[in-house]
């Protein structure tokens, strides 16, 4: 049986959402946008929670307290310009509706979504208590320019064959030029481009993120 609930939102796009059972705690529940990679893109509003975060909660729903927001991008599109636009307003959508914790909203996402990740971070840099991208890249002139106090934990498989690690490296480098004392970057060795099925299992990281507050 499925934790999520399936929406086709008009003028935005289908997403799944994730509500968790009881009281949330005193200020709202956490939110996370979880942005998927490009194996999930569709209009069926559902594949998207079947890789990356969404088996991680299925497996272990105590373990994410917080309210997961998952929009599905159209086939051919990629988290940028109108598609990563959207997701933006329906997280506001949701957050409004089920009124989280607004210091506590937080950013994820895997390959294409980890590209997006950065990318929405980038343009929103105040929004986000804390942003988690897996194997994804981005402009390391625009996340040294943009990112400079914005906690950030990076994670990448050395051996990953679609999206090379140098890429990671790249903005570990920029984000430590930028005076950025709150990143972090996990380089697993022998870990593919799947990686997040590692990474959204790992309670260091899941007891970080729910642990960061936006001032």
């Amino acid at each position: 049986m499925s934790l999520f609930s399936y929406h086709k939102a008009r003028a935005l796009l289908p997403y799944a959402l994730y509500l968790p059972p009881g009281k949330p705690p005193r200020g709202g529940w956490p939110l996370i946008l979880f942005l998927h990679g490009s194996g999930e893109r569709g209009q069926d509003g559902k594949k998207q929670a079947t890789v990356g975060l969404g088996p991680a909660i299925q497996e272990n729903p105590e373990g994410w307290p917080a309210v997961v927001l998952m929009p599905q991008c159209p086939k051919e599109e990629q988290w940028r310009g109108e598609p990563l636009n959207r997701a933006y307003q329906l997280l506001g959508q949701i957050e409004a509706q089920h009124k989280t914790n607004p210091c506590r909203v937080y950013l994820t996402g895997l390959s294409m979504g980890g590209y997006g990740c950065w990318n929405l971070a980038c343009q929103h840099p105040d929004r986000f208590a804390a942003v988690a991208p897996i194997c994804g890249a981005a402009d390391p002139f625009w996340v040294w320019q943009r990112l400079s106090k914005v906690p950030v934990w990076n994670f990448h498989g050395a051996a990953d064959e679609v999206v090379p690690v140098s890429f990671s490296r790249a903005l570990t480098d920029a984000l430590a030029k930028a005076g950025n004392t709150q990143a972090r970057f996990s380089e697993y060795p022998s870990e593919k481009h799947d990686v997040w099925n590692r990474v959204y299992r790992e309670p260091d990281f899941i007891r970080w993120l729910f642990a960061q507050r936006r001032r």
